[in-house]
């Protein structure tokens, strides 16, 4: 074999090298830049889900509020109200019937009997009492709202930060990993490299490519 012909050959072995050495390099790069952009893609959701369940806490805690109000101010009215007095007169009237006790209850004997029509029909169909429970259930209702905004600020959101520290840890992880294998790939094409050709210098080390990002 001629020196010409074993020159042209070695170049090009020199040269399938460079390509393979440069191919490898723009592969790991690049699959470090999907990771990055994977990681910030969470990252942004994450965030967007700390702000929706932080709003919707402030929602929540602003209705509970409303609902407090609305309340307090229609029980206000009620209990100034002539009805309420009238329906507070015939409880007093028969405690028995609302408040039974043994020691309170009268013997059937002497309960008057219309007095305890009187009473039931007054709890069962007095506006004043719909009206009572109406305003409990609005109550309960608040406290539901109020809740609920205390677990998604004390709960959901925290553990939503948890999760998005949780990713950038793991995305510095696997990129320190990452570099480590690489770093071994590219020591061993790099010692393939120098024995087709000990006049050229092998490709950086993966650090320094990256460290040049």
């Amino acid at each position: 074999m001629s020196s010409q012909t074993k020159y042209k050959k070695d170049k090009e072995i020199i040269g399938e090298y460079e390509t393979q050495v440069k191919e490898i390099r723009n592969q790991l790069v690049e699959q470090f830049k999907c990771l990055e952009q994977q990681s910030e893609s969470r990252l942004q959701l994450l965030q967007d889900l700390q702000e929706f369940f932080r709003r919707k806490a402030e929602i929540e805690l602003e209705y509970s509020r409303s609902l407090e109000k609305l309340a307090e101010r229609f029980s206000s009215k009620i209990r100034s109200s002539r009805e309420h007095h009238q329906f507070n007169q015939i409880l007093n009237m028969c405690p028995w019937y609302h408040r039974p006790g043994k020691e309170e209850c009268p013997t059937p004997s002497s309960r008057p009997k219309k007095l305890i029509g009187q009473a039931k029909d007054q709890h069962l169909l007095s506006p004043v009492n719909c009206w009572y429970l109406v305003l409990n259930q609005t109550r309960r209702e608040s406290r539901d709202h109020a809740t609920l905004s205390d677990v998604y600020t004390n709960n959901v959101i925290v553990r939503l930060s948890q999760v998005g520290e949780d990713v950038i840890r793991l995305f510095k992880k696997s990129k320190e990993i990452g570099i480590q294998m690489h770093e071994e790939l590219v020591k061993v094409t790099n010692e393939l490299y120098t024995e087709g050709n000990q006049s050229t210098p092998p490709p950086p080390c993966l650090s320094v490519i990256f460290s040049s990002q």
